[in-house]
């Protein structure tokens, strides 16, 4: 293969990893992620970063539920949640629907 040819196909992968506004884009930069996650080994640094930012998660997570399982408020935690990441996640859901129908009323409709 020539130089040149290496640097235009180089060029033409970081142009589609940079397109990351549509449909296929993001799948395709999502995969690529996870399958490069686990490709190299980490140094020693990224798991002591890990570690911290896992029990630094874990631990907020287990103070609030230890908190409102003693204050006896189970149910207003889980009625807050709802009311906050219910209608969240329904607006990705319809999002991606709607986007989903008008990829597919694209390909149905001839192009002119």
């Amino acid at each position: 293969m020539s130089k040149h040819h290496k640097r235009d196909e180089w060029l033409h992968d970081i142009e589609a990893r940079q397109r990351n506004v549509v449909f296929p884009d993001t799948v395709q930069n999502e995969a690529r992620f996870w399958r490069n996650l686990g490709n190299r080994g980490w140094s020693a640094s990224t798991k002591a970063g890990l570690f911290v930012l896992g029990v630094y998660v874990f631990g907020m997570l287990a103070m609030i539920l230890i908190a409102t399982f003693q204050a006896g408020v189970t149910w207003n935690l889980v009625l807050v949640m709802l009311l906050f990441w219910g209608p969240f996640f329904a607006a990705i859901a319809w999002a991606t629907r709607r986007s989903l129908r008008n990829i597919q009323n694209a390909r149905r409709r001839p192009r002119r």
